[in-house]
């Protein structure tokens, strides 16, 4: 047998623990370090043990054997050795770690879906328990009960207060009104408006309301039509009697292309003549001089005339500066009341300087 070939001279090749120095404190091997080239490995030693003999060893070793650090320790893929759980001989399947995991991730979502379910309840008991309408209440209206405002708005007792809609109310009110006015014959109902809704919480819920003004009235193919400000027909009727009953401004020379019927809004055929009369009744309003005018004539709406309860005619022009217009026109008229005066025109087309014509003697 030969024997195995160091680097060198053959014949100065040494075995470990050779050249007579015997295993002790004081010199040669140690007994763990003997027959490192050939022969059994040594029996009576662990090599897993701290290396106290061999601070070249403990200083090598990597630090984290003990703490089970690295990939080595990691259950994952890697470009090194993978580890594996040890299995049950009578069992088949994953070891202890990857089960472990996988019940974490159980417990998880489980904790998840009680989460959701628990504000999924908290949801559904204060949107079907708490939020419900209680108390319904009305503002605004004056002839029209607040109970028929409750029944055209679609609004009910034990809903949801979340749910509504203001521009669903809204549209709801107003429709279910000039229904309930064609059917039942209460006109009353076409003055109904919407304003706004407002949501106490929880359960408390405010319709306001307005009701429209008959402000005008006008005769077109024989019918005579009541309106507001806004050209809205509020009544309608073939009673020609109506005429000495009504004490509101009669409108004339209005070119109607639509909406002559009850409930409708009138569309005039010229924009320039609608301007002017929505603009015209809106300031009498305003002024608060409706009662005191007996027509107007819009028939030319580059020069709009009116007639007042006590005999004058009034020039007012265009329908610009129509708040001015009309303020003049009420200064004027208190001052020649003042001076016995009856009858005559008054021209207010340059509001700042007004000035009167008399009447002519008869």
């Amino acid at each position: 047998m030969s024997r195995l070939q160091g680097p060198g001279d053959p014949r100065n090749q040494r075995r470990a623990g050779a050249n007579g120095n015997a295993a002790g404190p004081d010199g040669g091997l140690k007994d763990w370090q003997r027959n490192t080239w050939f022969g059994p490995a040594p029996s009576n030693t662990n090599p897993f043990e701290e290396p106290e003999s061999a601070p070249e060893l403990l200083r090598d070793r990597s630090t984290n054997v003990s703490e089970h650090k690295g990939e080595f320790w990691e259950d994952r893929q890697n470009t090194g050795y993978q580890f594996t759980a040890r299995r049950d001989d009578n069992k088949k399947g994953t070891g202890k770690m990857p089960e472990i995991r996988r019940r974490k991730g159980t417990i998880s979502v489980r904790s998840v879906l009680v989460v959701v379910l628990v504000l999924v309840t908290a949801v559904c008991a204060l949107y079907f328990g708490v939020f419900r309408i209680r108390d319904i209440q009305v503002i605004g209206n004056r002839d029209i009960s607040a109970s028929d405002v409750i029944r055209f708005s679609g609004v009910r007792r034990g809903g949801s207060i979340l749910s509504l809609s203001e521009s669903e109310t809204k549209r709801r009110l107003e429709t279910e009104a000039v229904s309930a006015a064609a059917r039942e014959g209460n006109y009353n109902y076409y003055r109904l408006e919407f304003r706004y809704l407002e949501k106490q919480l929880p359960g408390t819920v405010i319709l306001s309301v307005r009701e429209r003004e008959a402000c005008c009235w006008m005769t077109w193919c024989g019918i005579v039509y009541v309106m507001d400000k806004n050209g809205m027909v509020l009544y309608e009727t073939e009673d020609d009697g109506i005429r000495n009953m009504i004490q509101l401004v009669e409108v004339k020379g209005l070119d109607i292309r639509s909406g002559a019927r009850a409930g409708q809004t009138m569309v005039l055929a010229s924009d320039q003549q609608e301007h002017a009369f929505r603009d015209l009744f809106l300031e009498m309003k305003v002024l608060g001089c409706t009662g005191e005018i007996l027509e107007a004539d819009l028939s030319n709406p580059a020069s709009i005339l009116l007639t007042t309860r006590d005999g004058f005619n009034v020039s007012l022009g265009s329908g610009e500066t129509l708040h001015a217009k009309l303020r003049s026109l009420l200064l004027v008229r208190d001052k020649l009341r003042e001076m016995g005066k009856t009858g005559g025109t008054i021209n207010v087309s340059a509001p700042a300087a007004p000035y009167f014509s008399p009447a002519a003697p008869q």
